[in-house]
């Protein structure tokens, strides 16, 4: 079993987390910044800790000469996970002309000083897009959207060999498929290929343990199936050791929408139709928490790249999770609306970032949604011009990008009912917008 040293899953309300158990120790980041940024001895080197996601802790490194990020990473799927983030940014810097930060260097192996795997990368400037989104121009907004556009197209157009993520030919891996084994590109680190999938439902909690197959897959059907498979298996586990009458419950309607999705996949997702499916990198997680702009205006980032692997290009072409929300196409009436309550708004902005301007918080939320229904349709009319056929794969991908959602979402007990009422009309040949459904 992989050594996952400094890592503990802790049950809470809604499923398991992830919790250090030990702290890394700044003055070792520093010793570690200092050797890799090859610093003199009396070198200015500030360490201070900088942001933390579910897996990473991030330090900012401060020379005289650069500023720097050392991320942290607990070894939810030891050197795995590590491995593939800097390959699949290297790759995205090789391949597109998407602004991304530059590896200095980096360790997948929590063999070291630090005792943690880590990454030392440079430091791009720029606030999130969610912290300038109120301060941007109508025009600013406009020109980010066709340039995220642009960006999706490049990606939509490097095909990769395999569902799975890209690694860099460092260490050795298991090799599962040699044919899938093929360079995708050259780098410092030699080649870059595709191998098995670093994806959460694969390694949260016990799964990194279960005996199922990880890629990299050759088709739809095979991935969404290994999937499938850990959800059933922890919905079995449930029944047999909980007493808890809500979690046998909802346990019970997790499984039996698993068994009905087996049943269905091999309709919806045929794996002997005699051609090779593409597939491409896809950044599932782009929100406005993951796109860093400037005081230009301008895109100076797309970060948060672990866990982005190479999917099916029908599961690519959908719009950036940025841009998805409900549809308004009325602007609201800023006059209509209460006073400030002094409450923070429901899309998660805070006064420390954002001020309401004496205006409750719903009308700046339904300003959101206004604006993002105009852009959506922007997007759209930019990716025809740039892409066309991501136009057309979207469209008659639509059944398949659904099932994918149930597929997400099979153990959501919040979401069993629609999941449930869209299956029971795809097996009667009907299909209607799951994904719009849950928006709603």
């Amino acid at each position: 079993m992989a050594k996952q040293n400094g890592l503990e899953w802790v049950a809470r309300t809604f499923g398991l987390e992830p919790r250090w158990t030990v702290e890394p120790n700044i003055a070792k980041v520093e010793l570690l910044a200092r050797k890799h940024l090859q610093l003199e001895q009396n070198a200015c080197c500030n360490v201070t800790f900088y942001a933390q996601g579910a897996f990473n802790k991030l330090y900012k490194i401060k020379t005289e000469t650069r500023r720097s990020l050392m991320r942290v990473t607990l070894p939810v799927d030891p050197s795995n996970k590590t491995n593939s983030e800097v390959a699949t940014i290297t790759f995205v810097r090789q391949t597109t002309d998407i602004p991304v930060p530059q590896i200095i260097t980096f360790d997948n192996s929590s063999e070291n000083e630090l005792g943690f795997e880590w990454i030392l990368m440079e430091m791009l400037p720029g606030e999130t897009l969610r912290t300038r989104w109120r301060k941007l121009s109508e025009d600013a907004k406009r020109d980010l959207v066709k340039q995220v556009a642009k960006y999706q197209a490049q990606l939509c157009q490097n095909y990769l060999p395999g569902i799975g993520n890209i690694f860099v030919d460092q260490v050795v891996l298991p090799m599962s498929k040699q044919l899938l084994r093929r360079t995708v590109a050259k780098t410092k680190y030699e080649v870059l290929f595709v191998d098995r999938l670093v994806s959460m439902i694969f390694f949260w909690g016990d799964h990194i343990a279960q005996d199922v197959s990880r890629g990299p897959f050759e088709n739809s059907q095979d991935w969404i199936r290994a999937r499938l498979s850990l959800v059933l298996t922890d919905q079995e586990r449930i029944l047999k050791t909980s007493d808890n009458k809500d979690d046998i419950e909802n346990s019970e309607d997790a499984k039996e929408i698993v068994e009905k999705l087996l049943k269905l996949l091999p309709s919806v997702f045929p794996s002997n139709t005699g051609t090779p499916e593409l597939n491409v990198l896809f950044h599932d997680d782009l929100s406005m928490q993951n796109i860093l702009v400037d005081d230009h205006e301008k895109i100076t980032s797309f970060i948060d790249w672990e866990c982005v692997s190479a999917l099916p290009l029908w599961r690519a072409c959908e719009l950036s999770v940025f841009l998805k929300g409900r549809d308004r196409n009325e602007e609201p009436k800023r006059a209509e609306y209460a006073p400030d309550n002094g409450e923070d708004d429901a899309g998660g902005l805070t006064r420390e970032t954002h001020d309401n301007e004496g205006v409750n918080s719903l009308y700046w939320e339904h300003l959101l949604e206004y604006e993002l229904t105009m852009l959506r349709g922007l997007f759209l009319k930019e990716m025809e011009m740039v892409m066309p056929e991501w136009i057309e794969i979207s469209k008659r991908s639509a059944v398949q990008a659904d099932f994918e959602e149930a597929v997400q979402n099979c153990d959501n007990g919040w979401r069993t009912r629609k999941i449930k009422s869209w299956l029971d009309a795809l097996e009667n040949s009907r299909h209607w917008d799951l994904r719009r459904s849950f928006l709603e």
